[in-house]
């Protein structure tokens, strides 16, 4: 029987550290025909979530408790799984990465769902972030930010995306293709200890997120796929919120500073598993 992923199962295994992959029988995702192909960036891929993907590239930090994983374990699919850190739309589609090619390779003509999660490293999101929160907590090395070079990189990523979809259509023809967005990182006004953000960094910094799930939609739009609204369910679930779906700047070792946590997979993939 199909499992529920239930906000109560979700703080239950949240509070006892326990994600889907000790729930399920272990590997279950992998013993069938790969009929779901998840793709994207580090905010599919999960890096810093135990446990990593056996097999898998250590650059790319694909868990076992993605949202990819956790759907795939949850209905029961036969799941390959292409996304990798630092992934742009031009990893997905035309350049190798980690070794690995492009991700849409692992999508063929059988393939009957896709997921992806990308467009983020294409606009410098979580890099802006970063150098913002370096410079506000008073680090070093910290870098600038180049307002101009992503506002250029945003003029592109609308083609950009709409080439994702379609490729993979053109490899998968059959597919349903589901293009879930971006998590919200940051509450709405002020930031919170943990979050070193002045005014107006904070402010930059939600054009860039709400600029990135405007041409996410679009392009889902365009193209003829679904789209996960994911920046829209997050919103309540900042780094700031008191059930946070993403890590703050100030992480726990081993995490990966403003990305998303265990609870932030469950819920992706109960919100995927509604639009399914």
């Amino acid at each position: 029987m199909r499992r529920k992923l239930t906000p109560w199962l979700i703080a239950a295994l949240t509070a006892t550290g326990f994600g889907l992959v000790h729930a399920t029988a272990a590997g279950a995702a992998e013993t069938g025909p790969a009929d779901y192909v998840s793709l994207g960036s580090s905010f599919a891929a999960g890096p810093g979530i135990p446990d990593l993907q056996p097999g898998s590239p250590s650059a790319c930090g694909r868990s076992t408790n993605n949202y990819a994983s956790v759907l795939a374990r949850d209905r029961g699919l036969g799941h390959t799984d292409a996304s990798c850190s630092g992934a742009t739309t031009a990893n997905v589609v035309t350049t190798g990465q980690a070794g690995q090619p492009p991700q849409v390779d692992a999508v063929t003509a059988d393939t009957t769902l896709v997921t992806v999660t990308i467009g983020g490293n294409d606009v410098n999101y979580l890099g802006s972030i970063n150098t913002y929160s370096c410079q506000t907590s008073g680090g070093s090395d910290c870098g600038s930010v180049d307002t101009a070079a992503i506002d250029q990189a945003f003029g592109e990523l609308p083609g950009r995306m709409r080439d994702v979809v379609n490729r993979i259509r053109e490899k998968a023809p059959s597919a349903r293709i589901l293009v879930v967005s971006y998590f919200s990182l940051l509450p709405p006004s002020g930031a919170c200890d943990g979050v070193p953000l002045t005014d107006d960094q904070l402010g930059y910094e939600h054009s860039i997120a709400d600029r990135l799930a405007t041409v996410t939609a679009d392009a889902a739009g365009a193209t003829g796929a679904e789209l996960v609204d994911l920046a829209g369910a997050s919103r309540d679930h900042s780094a700031c919120a008191a059930e946070p779906w993403v890590e703050k700047y100030t992480a726990p070792a081993g995490r990966v500073t403003y990305h998303p946590n265990e609870a932030g997979m469950l819920g992706a993939a109960q919100l995927i598993e509604s639009v399914l």
